[in-house]
This record gives C-alpha cells, structure tokens and sequence, in this order.
C-alpha cells in the first residue's frame, strides 16, 4: 500500500466512525455493555464539557483501563476535542507527575479515584444521554496531535512522545486490513489500553474494524485462557512474558483465529509452543512507542525474519536500520530525506526482510573488548534450569569501565550458572554480579522493570 493511499484511507475511514455509518454499528457491543451508539454519546459529554479555551484545545489524561471510554475520548478528539494524555501508568505517582504540568486540565477516571485538586475531574458513561447520537464531524486535520503517550515507566524516567491521527489511526487501519479484522471478531488483551500496543490493537482498530473487546485486562495464565474460552475470542493480543507464562496451557474449545505479540522479541519455543499446542499463528510485531509498528512476522507460515510493513521505506547497511514511515512520533530527529535510526542492530536478510541481533546500547567495551549483552543473556537461556535472564551492564569507575549485571529466573545458583559460563563466553562477558529470583520484575505493559531490577542489584550491593 502507498503512503498516499493509507492517508486517504485514514480520512474515511475516520469519517465513517465519526458518522456510524458503519451497518448497524449504533446497536452493535464495542465493549462490555457499551455499544458503538454509548461511545458517541460519551463523545458528546466529553465535547460538551471540555470546550475549547481561546480557539485552543485542552488536554484530557486518562486515568482509567475502560476501553469504552478511551474509545469515546479519541472519537471526541477527532472531533476536534481535547488532546488526549495517556500515562505510562495509572498509579497515584503517574496522576502526581501529571499535576505539575499546567498544561494537563481535565482527567477521565474511575468515580472512586481520588484527584489533585487542580484537575478538573470527568467521569462519562453513557447513561442519560441521547438513545440516537448526533453524528459528528471530523475537526482536526490528519497531521494534528490526537494524543500523547508517556513511556519510560520501566526506565524510571518518563518520556512524552505525540503522536497524530495519521499516526494512530492510520497505523490501526493498516492492520485492520492487513490482518482482516472484522466485526465478527472479539479481541482479548492481557496489555493494558494506555500503552501504544494495547491501545491500537485493543482499542483503536476493533473500533475501526467494528469488532468486539472483551472489557477485562488479564494477566495470569489462567485467568487468559478462561477469558478466551468464556467470551468466544478471535484474536489475543498479548507480550511475550505471557506466551512464557502459558507454556503449559491450552485453550480448550477456543475460538483464536490469530494471536499477536509485540513489546519485545517472542522466543521462539514460546511461539512454537504456544502455536502446535492451540493450532493459533502468532503475529510479531516490531516498533516502539515512538516509531510505531514497522515489521512483522509469523514463524508458523516460515517466517524466520522480520519484514517491513508496505508503506514504510527501509535502509540497513552495517547493522543499522533506518525507516522513514507515517507512524513515527513528531519529536524523533530525521535525517534530510526523512529517515530515522532505529536504535537496534539488524542483520540484512533476502529482499527487504530483516533479523534482530538486539540493541545498539547492548554492545559494551569491558577491558577494551565488544561484550554484547544480548548474547550472554541468550546464553544464559540456554541453561537448564533458567526461564529467563536479564543482562544489564553497570558504569562503574575503574579500568573496566561497566560490571555486567544478570538476573536470572530459575531454580538455579549463581555458582551453577558460572561454571555453565565456563567456556561459553570469553571472560570479560562473564557477570560480575549474579541474581537468582523467583520471577523477574515486569512493568504492566510486559517490559521488563529495568529501574526495578537496578533496584534489586543495588539493594544487594548495599
């Protein structure tokens, strides 16, 4: 698909959800008990009571999992409503970071939630307005920001990037008929609506498509599998540390036609068991918040490499990648002709199709020696006894310049793990410090929770 085309698209497409002139769209489930009708009419309410302020538009954050009503806040958005603020987290720190800025006026949240008292609280259900809402119009350009997103929450230093209708709705409307999403599927998410992922696969799109979303977030194993079989799904949307989760799970009597994965590379004996074990092809998708999605692939139709999506440009030339697409944030720098540096190393494979050999930052000097943290972290899997590994490194000041660091999950000692070491690695790649857990910490939107492990290691060094 051209880039021209898909900005075409995107203006209908955005042009028929504001106007339901989907068929029968007004009385169809979105989510919960919300229909496509409640979501108009709580665009409305948040168009009514959050005007503009001398011809500029406020911002409303969004303090709550309800997928209906983030439904409802983009909608009223792309009527030319507030800007929407999308947190990292929903927790009573993320709501603190937000109230030092002047600029964040009104909050949507759950009636039970406590607020700062700057904000201007907002609390919309669609319960005694119009059975037949008024259709809008779209009020903002393509180009215009829709919303903002807060990442960095496993980082501990939060970071903003905006992104525009074309970014966020053109990158749902792609998929949407990339992956032939309809309105007779019903999509079940284990990542919460707030991150860039969740909201565009279990939020944007089905709105897009028409389709059903189940209204629960779930997280353990089998709470997703009950979920699945209970609401008759079609497609999950999940992280790889849930795939992990449900090695030993399957879903009996499911209905799964597709399932997706993104926010880190999926190992490839949790794709594969997951997809023998439940017959379900597991959809990759590679991008960040801030570079939106740019490739898939689908090891179950022999995919081994990852391929761009159509209507972004690709360059890689010794390991780097470059892209230039339609769904990168505005406050990334390009280069002269449009291209971005993607910051993780690829290996060039045949045609435009490539493999991801991890990122950049993962490679450092120790005694004058290229460690790449990636790779002892796969070495580290390879060991019996360990579900997973993390590799961090460590500025200190001495000659070595970092210490690596390696939490590992698994019933294993650290003595154990370093004489699997032996041999394995060259000696300056060898951990200086080693941590067995439990289960390593993982943010909500299933990252690893980098500022959480760095805790661990300097609790121990205390």
């Amino acid at each position: 698909m051209k880039i021209d085309a898909l900005h075409c698209l995107t203006e209908q497409a955005v042009a028929d959800l504001l106007t339901l002139k989907m068929a029968g769209a007004r009385d169809r489930a979105f989510c919960g008990k919300c229909t496509y009708g409640d979501i108009h009419a709580m665009a409305h309410a948040i168009l009514d009571r959050c005007a503009e302020t001398h011809h500029q538009r406020g911002y409303l954050a969004i303090f709550t999992m309800d997928r209906a009503v983030i439904a409802a806040a983009i909608v009223a958005a792309l009527a030319g409503g507030p800007i929407l603020i999308l947190p990292h987290d929903i927790s009573d720190g993320a709501l603190m970071d937000l109230a030092s800025d002047p600029e964040h006026t009104w909050v949507v949240t759950d009636p039970d939630r406590m607020l700062p008292d700057r904000f201007k609280e907002l609390f919309v259900t669609p319960d005694g307005h119009s059975p037949t809402p008024i259709p809008l119009n779209a009020g903002i350009d393509p180009g215009a920001p829709l919303l903002k997103l807060y990442t960095g929450g496993s980082t501990g230093t939060p970071t903003i990037w905006t992104k525009t209708v074309e970014n966020i709705m053109g990158e749902a409307l792609f998929h949407v008929g990339e992956h032939q999403i309809s309105r007779d599927d019903v999509v079940v998410a284990t990542v919460p609506p707030y991150h860039i992922y969740g909201l565009l696969f279990s939020v944007v799109a089905p709105l897009l498509a028409g389709a059903r979303v189940v209204d629960q977030t779930c997280g353990f194993p089998h709470e997703i599998v009950n979920t699945v079989t209970d609401t008759a799904a079609t497609i999950l949307v999940s992280v790889p540390a849930h795939f992990r989760a449900l090695k030993d799970h399957d879903f009996s009597g499911h209905g799964l036609r597709l399932a997706f994965s993104s926010a880190g590379v999926l190992d490839e004996a949790d794709e594969r068991n997951f997809r023998q074990l439940n017959n379900v092809f597991v959809m990759e998708v590679y991008g960040s918040t801030e570079t939106g999605g740019i490739a898939f692939r689908c090891r179950g139709r022999g995919e081994t490499f990852f391929s761009p999506f159509d209507v972004i440009e690709t360059c890689i030339a010794e390991e780097s990648l470059k892209i230039r697409s339609p769904f990168i944030s505005s406050e990334i720098s390009r280069n002269d002709a449009g291209f971005y540096l993607v910051p993780d190393r690829v290996k060039k494979c045949s045609g435009n199709r490539f493999a991801i050999l991890g990122r950049s930052d993962a490679v450092v000097k120790i005694a004058g020696l290229r460690v790449d943290l990636d790779r002892v972290g796969s070495v580290l899997k390879a060991m019996d006894g360990i579900r997973d590994a993390l590799v961090l490194a460590k500025a200190v000041p001495r000659g070595r310049a970092f210490d690596i660091r390696a939490l590992v999950e698994g019933n294993c000692t650290p003595g154990d793990i370093r004489l699997f070491l032996s041999g394995r690695l060259e000696a300056a790649a060898h951990p200086r410090w080693i941590k067995v857990v439990d289960q390593i910490p993982m943010t909500r939107s299933g990252k690893y929770d980098r500022a959480a492990v760095a805790a661990l290691f300097e609790a121990e060094a205390g």
